[in-house]
């Protein structure tokens, strides 16, 4: 090889595998940052470690095998010639570069390490009596190896073929005249001949001669290719547990019996074959490697002619009966698989006697209706809190807080940064990586308070984030990471980050946390430059050893980068938590080998289909700082405790977890929508009912802007049936398939110590209890709302119909409906104008929910929670002379007349006073 050509190989060398390096470098750095390292390095080493064994197995293997081939085909006491050794260098350089593809194809660190701290999961298939364990760790590592063989023996069979016909020379004749001379010479040479002949340039090639000295060769391959072949046919029959064929998904009848037998068969044929050719190495015979494995072809192709007969002629005519077992094992392993075999079935007796004592004793629940629909809510926070360009809120979380001894349903939305807002002019380098660097608080609003306006009440809203509530007050409202955090920023310049507006001006500052990669040296600077194509960061003059460069800050790519092994919810949420904002996201362990299971795809979870979910970790991410932290909450887990084998200080024990956090421990909605939309099915537990489909659920529709949507899971505080007191609850109504009554309703909890219970109220099958879309129905028909909702949708306004929420109280069934206005314009401002109540056969409209409850029951005005004390006259007055008092005194507030407020607020002191 010429110099030039070693200069052009290593300078190609130095562009890949450099920036590789670095990108390497700057990822550990990162890791480091989170406490991490030893979770990078351990899959960093495996991969390494996966790809130098396979590739020199690989490449050794091949190599051997070619030398073998020369040395076959080589006529004893002679050379190889320059032609044939420069194919040997091809060859050669084909099995390097199939290596190192090879090596690449085989680092899945994630089979290999499963399989070396595989854990039981303590079930065993119906079928081989073997646990779950082997099918979800076990055999994908079988297959694994099974694989890199078919590879490679595959690739040096063509290798071989191509060694072997390589030494097949052609050869410029010497030409004599026809009829002079002797009969032309004959030699044998590698397989082919040559002779001289009148006719320049004759070459015959010999295939009977080229059959005898590859057919040893050969026959040793296609051995070796045959035992794996058996080898993985025999994988192949613990593979029909998780067959498609059938009625269920599962092994079923054909499978078993048919099937089944039919591989083991094609196993031993396998083997036999394999030493018929490991024999034939001293025969030679040709036409026994052509009959093998037309033998095998054969027979294989009997057998699904055979499997086909079977299921149509024997199976079909008589499905049920042959097949129940197998639906039975179908049902028994889909419940079991999505946590559904502990869900607790109870029915729901609806009968509509509710009274006014009862919405009393119930006033937990009726004041945590939640009246805001999060759609129109958000463009009312983007309105009323968002106060720059630059800030954006990316979605509305529901959750719950104790306020001053008040179980309250909250919503809550972050005030995030969000640079693409910017003006062109000002997205610079500088702007949108060195000053608009985090967003800043949230805002929150109970879920049931409306201002006369038709406007949210806040319990925190502003910049700085005020609020009345000790418990919401916040001290770091810096919001570094979330979920509209995409770009890296670099803080600790000496451009001053704007911390936030203030009036005309800006208020500045400079991070104080312990966040992002201190850009402390050139190489690091240089390592950041060139993941991030940004010389910037090399020139930047702003840059000084104690800048830090924060990435990966968005919620879900941070929380993903480090453990991605794991799928997660595609909804995080913020939470207020002793002066400080956190994120919390809802992880999950997935696997695809649960025998007899129903697989699934969900593709908010970004995995391929799987029929094995648990919610084993709960992560917790600081907004300020971004330490991420993942808390194991299902310990029983098989997944997860082999999880905490591989990387043992990666989890931590939920206990651990702090306890406000704990509070805010939400059951998730991606995983209550996957369990929702399989027990729709698989309530059906009687295989007869099962196979006929004679009880299908679905989940209903509801009406939003007019539109016909399907209903989504919503989270409510409500006291279940038997309970004593109000808990969080994600709930869900189900629908007969092809109808719109309701049927029944799940629910799971969300508080502990009943966190995870799932229960599935059904409705009796004899009484019409309304489905969201008759009330829905109900709504359309009523003269007054419909005529009020069409007066409203004329002259540039739209009605925004909101959930239709279905509200368990006592025994019974309540409806609630909100209604907003909007103006169709640009920058409009969402007000909710009506709540609509149906009970029973009542239905009215009115300005708000309390009202609505008093003209269906006749209900007194709520009282503060737990609180049923009778008002007398005399307080009720006072009570109406404070309120007029506390409204007077906000409106001096917003037309700025301080002095007019304390007058206010002093009169309201006295009058609490006397």
């Amino acid at each position: 090889m010429r110099l030039r050509d070693i200069i052009t190989v290593l300078i190609i060398a130095v562009l890949i595998v450099v920036p590789m390096l670095f990108g390497i470098y700057g990822d550990f750095l990162w890791f480091i940052t989170l406490g991490y390292e030893s979770v990078f390095l351990t899959i960093l080493f495996t991969g390494i470690g996966l790809f130098v064994l396979f590739f020199l197995a690989f490449f050794l293997l091949s190599f051997l095998n070619l030398k073998i081939a020369n040395r076959l085909s080589r006529r004893k006491g002679k050379k190889s010639t320059g032609k044939v050794r420069e194919m040997n260098k091809v060859i050669t350089i084909l099995i390097i570069i199939f290596s190192f593809v090879i090596g690449f194809a085989f680092t899945n660190w994630e089979v290999v390490l499963k399989f070396l701290n595989s854990s039981p999961f303590q079930v065993v298939d119906p079928v081989f009596g073997l646990d779950v364990g082997f099918y979800a760790f076990e055999l994908p590592f079988y297959s694994f190896i099974l694989n890199f063989f078919f590879a490679l023996i595959i690739l040096n069979i063509f290798f071989t073929l191509i060694s072997h016909l390589s030494l097949i020379k052609k050869t410029k004749m010497e030409t004599e005249e026809e009829g002079e001379g002797p009969e032309p010479e004959v030699e044998w040479i590698w397989g082919g001949r040559r002779r001289k002949h009148r006719h320049a340039h004759s070459y015959f090639f010999n295939w009977s001669g080229f059959k005898e000295r590859i057919t040893p060769h050969l026959s040793i391959l296609l051995a070796l290719l045959f035992f794996v072949l058996s080898a993985w046919l025999h994988l192949v029959q613990f593979g029909l547990l998780f067959s498609e064929s059938g009625t269920v998904y599962g092994a079923g009848y054909t499978d078993l019996n048919v099937t089944l037998p039919l591989l083991n068969i094609l196993s031993v044929i396998s083997v036999l074959i394999g030493i018929l050719f490991l024999v034939n190495i001293r025969f030679r015979k040709w036409r026994v490697i052509r009959d093998g494995i037309l033998a095998f072809v054969i027979v294989g192709f009997l057998g699904l002619i055979a499997t086909g007969a079977v299921q149509a002629l024997v199976v079909a005519p008589d499905e049920f009966n042959l097949e129940n077992t197998y639906i039975e094992r179908n049902i028994e392993g889909t419940l079991a698989a999505y946590g559904l075999d502990s869900i607790q079935e109870t029915i729901f007796p609806v009968s509509y006697n509710l009274t006014a004592q009862d919405i009393l004793n119930n006033n937990e629940t009726i004041s945590n209706i939640r009246l805001w629909d999060w759609r129109p809510l958000k463009h009312t926070y983007t309105q009323l809190q968002l106060f720059r360009t630059y800030y954006d809120f990316g979605g509305v979380d529901i959750d719950r807080y104790n306020i001053n001894g008040q179980y309250k349903q909250v919503m809550v939305s972050a005030r995030e940064m969000n640079t693409g807002n910017l003006p062109s002019t000002a997205k610079t380098w500088v702007n949108e990586h060195l000053v608009y660097t985090h967003g800043y608080g949230v805002v929150m609003n109970p879920v049931d308070r409306v201002s006369k306006e038709g406007l949210p009440v806040f319990y925190v809203k502003d910049i700085p984030p005020s609020s009345d509530f000790s418990s919401l007050s916040l001290e770091r409202p810096e919001i570094y990471y979330g979920e509209e955090s995409h770009a890296y920023v670099v803080t600790n310049t000496e451009t001053e980050e704007l911390d936030y507006p203030y009036g005309e001006q800006n208020v500045y500052t400079s991070y104080e946390g312990t966040g992002g990669v201190v850009l402390s040296d050139v190489l690091r600077r240089l390592v950041y430059a060139m993941k991030f194509g940004s010389i910037e960061l090399m020139l930047s003059g702003s840059l000084t050893p104690q800048s830090r460069i924060l990435m990966y800050r968005d919620v879900r790519g941070r929380i993903e980068k480090p453990v991605p092994f794991l799928a997660y919810d595609p909804d995080p949420y913020i939470v207020v938590s002793e002066g400080k904002l956190y994120w919390v996201i809802d992880a999950y362990t997935v696997t695809d080998g649960y025998p007899y299971s129903e697989p699934i795809m969900a593709g908010y979870l970004r995995r391929a289909p799987f029929n094995y979910i648990r919610n084993s970790v709960k992560v917790v991410m600081d907004a300020y700082n971004g330490n991420v932290d993942y808390y194991v909450i299902d310990p029983d887990d098989p997944v997860i405790k082999t999880y905490q084998k591989i990387f043992p200080d990666l989890f931590k024990d939920f206990s651990r977890m702090p306890a406000d956090l704990k509070n805010h421990i939400r059951y998730p909605e991606g995983l209550f929508s996957i369990q929702a939309t399989l027990y729709s099915y698989y309530h059906m537990k009687d295989p007869m009912v099962f196979y006929n489909k004679e009880d299908v659920w679905v989940v209903p529709d509801e009406i939003y802007i007019g539109t016909r949507q399907q209903m989504i899971p919503y989270y409510v505080i409500m006291k279940l049936p038997g309970e004593e007191k109000e808990e969080f609850i994600l709930m869900l109504p189900f629908t007969p398939k092809g109808k719109d009554n309701m049927i029944g309703w799940m629910a799971a909890s969300s508080d502990f110590p009943t966190y995870g219970n799932l229960t599935v109220f059904q409705f009796s099958k004899q009484e019409l209890t309304y489905g969201p879309m008759q009330v829905e129905a109900r709504i359309d028909q009523d003269a007054d709302i419909s005529q009020l909702m069409t007066l409203w949708s004329q002259a540039g306004s739209q009605v925004i119909r909101g959930n239709t929420l279905v509200i368990p109280i006592e025994d019974s069934i309540l409806y609630i409906e909100p209604l907003y206005l909007e103006a169709t314009e640009r920058g409009t401002l969402p007000q909710l104008k009506r709540v609509i109540a149906v009970y029973g056969d009542k239905l009215t409209m009115k300005e708000t929910l309390q009202e609505a409850l008093d003209d269906i029951f006749g209900a007194a005005p709520i009282t503060p929670t737990g609180l049923t004390v009778p008002i007398s006259q005399t307080a009720a007055e006072k009570l109406a002379q404070i309120a007029d008092l506390f409204n007077k005194a906000q409106d001096a507030l917003a037309e700025g007349d301080l002095g007019l407020y304390q007058q206010y607020i002093d009169q309201i002191g006295e009058l609490a006073g006397g």
